[in-house]
C-alpha cells in the first residue's frame, strides 16, 4: 500500500496493479479499496489497477471539514489529484453505487483526467435517496447529539476506522461535535431526491454533457433501480448499455444477509464485459 497526500492534508491509502492502461476502480458505500480486491486481481492481468482508501474509508484519515462540496465531490477531487499524481492518467474511472457515483461526478468535475466511464449498480430515485441518505449519516448524527464525538467514535463504522487508523481516534474526539452534524446534514442533503436526477449527485443535464467513452450496467434492485440505469444510457451521448451479469436475486441476497458472501463477490463477473469494452476504445 501506498500513501497520497491531497491538497488539504489528507492521506489516503492507495494501491497498484498489472501494467497498462489505468483503471481507477471505487468501491460502493465507504467501503475500503481492498474490498473489491477480487475484480481488481482479475483485471490487473490486463491494466494497471488503481483501488484506494477515500476520505471516510478503509485505511485513509477521517475528514470532516468546512468545504461546500458534498462528500462525493471531495471524493471526485481526490480521485482526479491522485491520477495526476501518478502520472499514467487519463484512467478509465470505474465503480459501482458509491464508486458509480463517485466516477461520474469525477468525470463531470475533471474531465481531462477520464479517459473513459465504467459503471455499475447506479443509485437514484426516491427509495434509495432516504434510505442511502440515511444510511450514511443519521446513525452518526444522532450519536453525536446523544453524547459527543465520543459517542460517534464507538459506533461499529468509525470504530473500524480507527481500528486501520489509530490516529483517526483523535482526529474525530478533536471535531467539534457541532461542526461534525452540520457536516453530515450538508453531506446528507446531497441524497435529497430531484426530479431532474435520475442518478444521485448528478443532474440529468450534466450527464448529456459527458464526452469519453461510457459503459453501463444495468442496474435491477431496491437501491439500484433499473430506471436510474436506463435514464444514464440515454443521456449520456453514445453509452454501451449492458445487462447486468447477475441476477437480481443474487445481489439482493447478499445485500440483505440472506445468501452469505458480499455483493463485492459478483464483480468478477464484470470483467470479460469491460476488458472488452477498454480493448475496443483503448
Amino acid at each position: 500500500m501506498s500513501r497520497f497526500t491531497t491538497k488539504d492534508g489528507c492521506d489516503l491509502e492507495y494501491r497498484l496493479r498489472g501494467e497498462g492502461p489505468l483503471i481507477a476502480l471505487t468501491p460502493g458505500g465507504r467501503e475500503g479499496g481492498e474490498a473489491i480486491a477480487s475484480l481488481a486481481e482479475l483485471l490487473s492481468a490486463h491494466a494497471c489497477v488503481l483501488t484506494w482508501d477515500r476520505r471516510n474509508g478503509g485505511a485513509s484519515d477521517v475528514f470532516f471539514g468546512g468545504d461546500p462540496l458534498s462528500e462525493a465531490e471531495i471524493w471526485a477531487e481526490d480521485l482526479a489529484d491522485l491520477i495526476v499524481h501518478l502520472g499514467r492518467g487519463p484512467a478509465w474511472l470505474a465503480g459501482g453505487s458509491g464508486g458509480c457515483r463517485t466516477s461520474v461526478i469525477s468525470v463531470l468535475r475533471r474531465p481531462e483526467t477520464a479517459k473513459g466511464l465504467i459503471v455499475w449498480s447506479a443509485s437514484g430515485g426516491p427509495y434509495a435517496s432516504v434510505f442511502l441518505g440515511f444510511q450514511y449519516h443519521v446513525p452518526y448524527i444522532m450519536a453525536a447529539e446523544r453524547a459527543g464525538m465520543k459517542a460517534v467514535v464507538e459506533t461499529p463504522y468509525w470504530a473500524d476506522r480507527i481500528a486501520a487508523n489509530p490516529a483517526n481516534r483523535a482526529r474525530m474526539l478533536a471535531t467539534d461535535p457541532r461542526e461534525f452534524i452540520a457536516v453530515m446534514k450538508r453531506w446528507m442533503s446531497a441524497f435529497y431526491y430531484r426530479p431532474d436526477s435520475a442518478l444521485t449527485g448528478a443532474t440529468d443535464a450534466q450527464l448529456k454533457t459527458i464526452a469519453v467513452p461510457s459503459l453501463i450496467f444495468e442496474s435491477d434492485d431496491d437501491v439500484h433501480p433499473k430506471a436510474v440505469s436506463d435514464a444514464m444510457a440515454q443521456l449520456i451521448p453514445h453509452a454501451t448499455y449492458l445487462p447486468s451479469p447477475w441476477p437480481n436475486t443474487e445481489w439482493m441476497g447478499r445485500f440483505t444477509g440472506r445468501i452469505q458472501g458480499s455483493v463485492f463477490d459478483l464483480y468478477p463477473m464484470l470483467v470479460p464485459d469491460i476488458v472488452a469494452f477498454i480493448g475496443k476504445h483503448g
